[in-house]
């Protein structure tokens, strides 16, 4: 069987970076993100609280619930699932993660994703190292950067 090069891999991303659309940070959004990892922590899911006592003038965003929506970031920007001929691509894990700055309910963010290396592992796999920074609407700071592995096989 004939696999890939990592220049070819690299090419299937496109030249330069992938930019997703833009997706509303809502607060129906953190409370089933609350529900869901039975995190009930008020600075994420009761708005009166969090203008009263919290530092933020308001509910913000779980971390967590940032870093989670990587993967439809990836997909909303390439168009599709993987790239062609990828039969599955598996989340290796995070090199490094770092939550830049509150990012408020109501706001709007999308991803900006580069690929920074692609190790070719052999037999048709290959580690491909994303840098992404998660915009957030006009602000010049971002909300998230990240440094995110794939493992795709051929």
């Amino acid at each position: 069987m004939t696999y890939p090069t990592p220049e070819q891999v690299r090419n299937a991303f496109g030249n330069g970076p992938l930019i997703s659309g833009w997706v509303h940070v809502t607060q129906e959004l953190m409370d089933q993100f609350a529900l869901a990892t039975l995190d009930p922590d008020w600075m994420h899911i009761d708005p009166r609280r969090a203008a009263e006592e919290g530092p933020f003038e308001g509910t913000i965003a779980f971390g967590f619930w940032t870093l989670a929506l990587l993967t439809y970031f990836l997909r909303d920007a390439l168009g599709r699932e993987y790239p062609e001929g990828v039969r599955y691509g598996f989340n290796y894990g995070l090199d490094r993660v770092r939550f830049v700055r509150p990012l408020p309910v109501g706001s709007r963010i999308r991803n900006r994703m580069e690929i920074a290396n692609i190790h070719d592992r052999g037999n048709g796999r290959f580690l491909v190292t994303t840098r992404n920074t998660v915009e957030v609407g006009d602000q010049v700071e971002p909300a998230m950067v990240a440094d995110w592995l794939l493992m795709l096989v051929y």
